[in-house]
């Protein structure tokens, strides 16, 4: 791999050239050559970019696989009340039959009732 080099004195003499005084260009040009120096001194490879790349692919993956195991439970979750409803619905569904057969004999007997007294007296 190559080593990157900074130049201090091309990046002074254009400033020196522009009317910046000596000392504050070459102090300029000292301290962006070693901020230069820093940022480069281990650039990222393609190897580092790979690993990375595969490490957000792991990270995504067990989030989607906590995201898909928090639906299915709150899917088991909404069933078990849909059928906790359900089961309340048919209970008080039968209740209801049970009300309206009843009162539905109740009608037909009291409604019966006086024609079997008047059949009962006529004889």
């Amino acid at each position: 791999m190559a080593v990157a080099t900074f130049d201090t004195l091309k990046f002074a003499n254009p400033l020196k050239a522009a009317g910046v005084p000596d000392k504050q260009a070459e102090a300029q040009a000292v301290a962006f050559g070693e901020t230069y120096q820093i940022n480069l001194k281990d650039p990222v490879t393609k190897d580092d970019l790979l690993a990375t790349r595969n490490d957000l692919k792991h990270e995504i993956d067990d989030v989607r696989k906590d995201f898909k195991h928090e639906m299915k439970e709150m899917e088991q979750r909404l069933n078990a009340r849909i059928d906790a409803s359900d089961a309340r619905n048919r209970s008080g569904q039968l209740l209801l039959r049970w009300i309206v057969g009843a009162t539905f004999t109740g009608v037909i007997a009291a409604l019966g009732l006086p024609g079997r007294l008047l059949f009962l007296t006529q004889r």
